[in-house]
């Protein structure tokens, strides 16, 4: 008997999340193309079983893209580029939507919960308004936006579905250098605010939900449903890496970059999902100690 020959799928931004998810959709057996801009990675991607297309959605050359039966746009920032944030979240995001050779059935965009504001330890769910106040938040809304318009008007089959993303950590990407707590270097930040988090692996399988499951809401808060706080979360890092309890720098130090940095995390918000309590993904990490150690067991090098 021949088997059945899966729909294609079409990933734009191939870095942390995506990557992983185009390697899961892979193994899924869906024919899966990857977008990147680099001639290396393309060859990576190729020896991975991947269909790499190279582009650079900052400054497309290409006419038409492959057709896609779910698109998945999990496309990062790179401040060291040089290029506006709005060239590529919102200039590439419609370029990519207005040439897709078909209509998807989905369309997935990974946003931010940085889209909710900072916060005063209150708890938002996506019935809240959004009320960014970062530049990044700003362009996710700007985007979601966009992305809704624009597929109502070319693509009105397609269900646009919205995760907005807590903060990603996992394996490699541990939210701060472990070496800054052995060496007891004073972390920014008051300790007592909020960390909304993520684990890597249960994020892709929050986007492999939203690929396949019948039906999907248009906006998933992506979160652990134990929110911790910074002292929480630095205290369990130290323990797993053998250091020494973390040291805070007082508030009164804190200067106006480390302020902007804690807002674009998200500021001192909690954030769930209603979503949880209408379907079961089956996150692995909801407790993240659990996924921290997770996390430091499979970091390939001290960080």
């Amino acid at each position: 008997m021949t088997t059945p020959t899966l729909p294609a799928r079409l990933v734009a931004g191939c870095g942390y999340l995506g990557h992983r998810v185009a390697a899961s959709w892979h193994g899924q057996g869906y024919e899966t193309h990857a977008i990147t801009r680099s001639i290396d990675r393309a060859a990576a991607f190729r020896a991975e079983g991947l269909h790499p297309v190279q582009l650079d959605l900052a400054d497309p050359k290409s006419d038409s893209l492959p057709e896609a039966d779910v698109v998945l746009w999990a496309v990062g920032f790179d401040r060291d580029a040089g290029i506006p944030r709005e060239r590529v979240w919102l200039d590439g995001l419609q370029w990519l939507t207005e040439h897709l050779s078909v209509a998807p059935r989905r369309f997935i965009y990974v946003s931010s919960t940085s889209v909710y504001g900072e916060g005063d330890r209150e708890l938002v769910d996506e019935s809240t308004a959004t009320n960014p106040v970062t530049e990044g938040g700003l362009c996710c809304v700007k985007a979601e936006h966009l992305l809704r318009e624009l597929c109502a008007k070319r693509h009105p089959e397609t269900q646009v579905v919205v995760l907005r993303l807590a903060g990603i950590y996992g394996p490699d990407r541990l939210l701060r250098r472990v070496t800054d707590l052995q060496q007891q270097n004073p972390l920014p930040g008051d300790p007592d605010h909020w960390l909304n988090l993520i684990h890597v692996d249960d994020a892709v399988r929050m986007v492999n939900f939203a690929a396949n499951a019948a039906t999907v809401p248009d906006v998933i808060n992506v979160v652990n449903q134990h929110t911790l706080t910074r002292q929480q979360y630095y205290t369990a890092l130290a323990e797993l890496v053998s250091a020494p309890p973390p040291v805070f720098q007082p508030a009164n130090e804190v200067d106006a970059t480390d302020q902007q940095r804690r807002r674009s995390r998200g500021g001192n918000k909690r954030v769930a999902s209603a979503f949880r309590e209408q379907f079961d993904v089956g996150f692995e990490f909801d407790n993240v100690a659990t996924g921290l150690r997770d996390a430091v067991m499979r970091t390939s090098a001290p960080s």
